[in-house]
C-alpha cells in the first residue's frame, strides 16, 4: 500500500510539473492589448492564426507566415518571417534608416529585440547590431 501512494504521489507531481512546461494554445483575445495593436499597425490585414502561451511570453503564428514572441506586457522580442521582408514599421524610424543608408537593396528577415538594441538578419546574409537610436555597433557576413 506504501509503495502504491508513493507511485500515485510521484505520478501527480510529474503530471503537474508537465502542465507548467508545455506551452498553451490561448485565444487571440489572450494577446495584451500592446501586442494586439502592434500585429494590426505593422501587419495589416493579416489573421492571427495561432497564439501560444509559455510562462509570461507569447509566440504569435499569423497567416502570412510570420512569427512573433511577446513579452507578458505586450512588447516584442522577435519577429521571423521565413524571407519574406518584415515591414519598416516594426522598427524606430532610425533604425530602418541605418539598415538603408548601410544596405539599400536589403530587407530585415528576421529580428530579435535585446535591452533597446536590435540583432537583425538581412536578406543579403549579413547580421547587424543596432542601438535604438541606429547605431550600427556590429556587422558580419553570415554564410
Amino acid at each position: 500500500m506504501k509503495k502504491l501512494s508513493i507511485f500515485l504521489a510521484s505520478l501527480i507531481i510529474l503530471s503537474a510539473s508537465s502542465l507548467f512546461a508545455d506551452d498553451w494554445v490561448v485565444p487571440p483575445t489572450a494577446l495584451p492589448q500592446q501586442a494586439t495593436s502592434f500585429i494590426q499597425k505593422v501587419f495589416q490585414g493579416s489573421q492571427i492564426w495561432k497564439v501560444e502561451r509559455d510562462g509570461r511570453k507569447f509566440d504569435v503564428k499569423l497567416s502570412n507566415g510570420y512569427s512573433i514572441d511577446f513579452l507578458g506586457n505586450g512588447d516584442w522580442v522577435n519577429i521571423d518571417s521565413e524571407y519574406a521582408p518584415i515591414p519598416d514599421a516594426a522598427f524606430p524610424p532610425a533604425v530602418i534608416q541605418a539598415i538603408k543608408s548601410a544596405y539599400p537593396q536589403a530587407s530585415v528577415i528576421d529580428a530579435e529585440k535585446e535591452w533597446g538594441n536590435y540583432k537583425l538578419k538581412l536578406n543579403n546574409m549579413m547580421e547587424l547590431m543596432i542601438t535604438g537610436n541606429g547605431q550600427i555597433m556590429r556587422q558580419k557576413f553570415d554564410d
